[in-house]
Formats: C-alpha cells, structure tokens, sequence
C-alpha cells in the first residue's frame, strides 16, 4: 500500500498508513482510562480485537468518509496517537475530527502540531469543506486547547448531547471555519 508521510518536526511525522502491524501500538497507548474518559468510542481496557475492528471498519469506508492520520515517531516508525476526520453523509461541507495522543507524548505540543498538518492536508483533499467540528467534554481541558491553539472557535456547549457509561454528557462544540 502506497501512502503519504507528512513530517511535522524532528521528533515527529504522520502519515494515512494504517495497518494490522498497527495494532500493538493502539493496544499500548490506549489502554487508558483518562483516554477512555475523553472518548465516545474508545473503550477500556481496549484489546488487539478492538484494534482489529477499528481497522477493518477504517478499511470498509467505501463512501471515503473517514481519512484517517496517524502521529508516528521519526526515530522508528511507531504509531503513538492519532487524527482523524469524518465527514457528514448529509452534508460532505462538514466534518467532525477527534485526536489522541499517548500519554508520554502530553504536553509537549504535538497533538496542536499534528492537528495543524492534518488540517492542512485535508483542506486540499477534500475541496467542498467549509467547516470542522471538535466536540469536547467539558473536563477535557487539554483537548480544548489543542483546539484553540489550533484556531477553532467555542460555539457553545451541547446540553445532554452525549451518552457514556449510562449518563447523558454536555459537549462543548468548538469550530473551525475554513474561508
């Protein structure tokens, strides 16, 4: 499989190579439960067949929905968070995204980086896209700020707008305008 690397700066690069060899790296950095936490889909503790299905289902996107961009080491190529775009069926203008990044990797800047470039190169790729939507729980402050350092903007916040662990969840919405 061909695919695109896209290096960010010494420490880092991501690229849209996603592959079974990928697995044990998710089953490391996302056996979390702070991840798990910040998440609507990520569950704990997750497992190599959690892996699997991610993969396939990233694979199975026929109607090229979802562009997948993994945050990888320069040093050896291994996969230590990810980004990832999901475009509306009803509306191809918009576009939901949602990131995490291991947790040796926090605070250090990275995540606003790699988000930056997968911006970046989804603008060019998908060509009708207006608008991208973080949606954000409201005790995920590191994940505000990646957002904000990123230029999205806080539109407000959705009352009850999720459901996790048997409880209904505000959600802020943030937004990035792209003109």
């Amino acid at each position: 499989m061909v695919s695109n690397r896209y290096d960010i700066d010494d420490e880092i690069y991501i690229t849209d190579l996603l592959t079974n060899e990928d697995i044990p790296s998710f089953v490391k950095y996302l056996n979390n439960p702070i991840i798990e936490a910040n998440s609507i889909t990520i569950p704990y503790p997750y497992t190599t067949k959690d892996g699997e299905d991610f993969i396939q289902k990233i694979k199975s996107d026929s109607l090229n929905l979802t562009h997948i961009f993994t945050i990888r080491l320069r040093a050896n190529d291994e996969l230590i968070g990810e980004c990832g775009l999901h475009r509306s069926i009803g509306n191809e203008r918009r576009t939901e995204i949602g990131y995490w990044l291991g947790e040796p990797y926090w605070h250090r800047g990275l995540m606003s980086k790699a988000v930056n470039k997968a911006i970046e190169i989804i603008k060019i790729e998908w060509k009708n896209l207006v608008r991208i939507e973080a949606k954000i729980f409201p005790w995920n402050k590191a994940s505000m700020r990646v957002a904000e350092k990123c230029g999205f903007v806080l539109e407000g916040v959705l009352r009850k707008h999720a459901y996790k662990n048997g409880q209904d969840i505000d959600e802020h919405l943030y937004a990035l305008i792209i003109a």
